[in-house]
């Protein structure tokens, strides 16, 4: 069992902190309500050599031990880069908290094992969760967008909202069937197209969520430090 200690910031803007209990994780792929939206997402990945998926959606178990809040993501080679989604996992009471995230992926690997791919790099998380429960009702409209840096400049790369991408409750009732063990999944919840359909390979990713109904926002900023690829 890992646990994993969250901020929460609540409707009323106050810090409460909760442990999250998390047995298994799942980094889900291919999970757009629209397909036009999956396909042109597999043909990305395809045009780097990556294979049909074995499902839509397709499941990729990995080490929550992945999961960390630090600025810094350190990989291996030049060919990663950034997929902005949701993270969600519940406390010890079944409480779900939600932040956004980033899949960071070895893409090089990726047309070897998708799987490993997902497994090889840590998966960043927001500095701060919110309760479900306080968006639920306004959960489509809830905004995730991501930025990469190029030379000196920030350039969008990915937007849109949590209404493109399957609602968590059908990606659990899927992943609670696949399930190796235990009870308490964590979930990365698939990522939204690329802007112009190129993948960047950056030395840093700025992602945020946005609520424009509570008008609150969360933001985290990341960088790459690559290491040489020595075989």
């Amino acid at each position: 069992m890992f646990t994993y200690s969250a901020t929460i910031q609540t409707i009323n803007n106050m810090i409460e902190t909760r442990l999250l209990v998390i047995d298994s994780c799942v980094a889900a792929g291919y999970t757009g309500r629209n397909q036009n939206s999956v396909q042109a997402h597999i043909k990305e990945l395809k045009e780097l050599g990556v294979s049909t998926p074995y499902a839509i959606p397709a499941l990729y178990w990995i080490s929550p031990a992945r999961l960390t809040q630090k600025p810094q993501l350190i990989v291996v080679g030049e060919q990663t880069s950034p997929e902005v989604e949701f993270f969600l996992a519940a406390d010890a009471e079944g409480a779900r908290y939600v932040t956004v995230a980033s899949d960071h992926t070895d893409r090089d690997l990726e047309a070897v094992s998708v799987g490993k791919s997902k497994q090889v790099c840590d998966k960043i998380l927001g500095d701060v969760f919110w309760k479900v429960d306080d968006i639920i009702n306004h959960w489509d409209s809830i905004q995730l967008s991501s930025e990469v840096l190029k030379g000196k400049e920030w350039n969008p790369y990915q937007t849109g909202t949590l209404g493109d991408i399957l609602h968590f409750t059908d990606l659990l009732d899927i992943i609670i069937t696949d399930l190796p063990s235990g009870k308490c999944p964590a979930l990365l919840s698939g990522t939204l197209p690329i802007i112009d359909g190129d993948i960047v390979y950056t030395s840093a990713c700025r992602m945020s969520m946005t609520d424009p109904i509570l008008n609150r926002n969360i933001t985290k900023t990341y960088s790459i430090t690559i290491l040489p690829d020595r075989s």
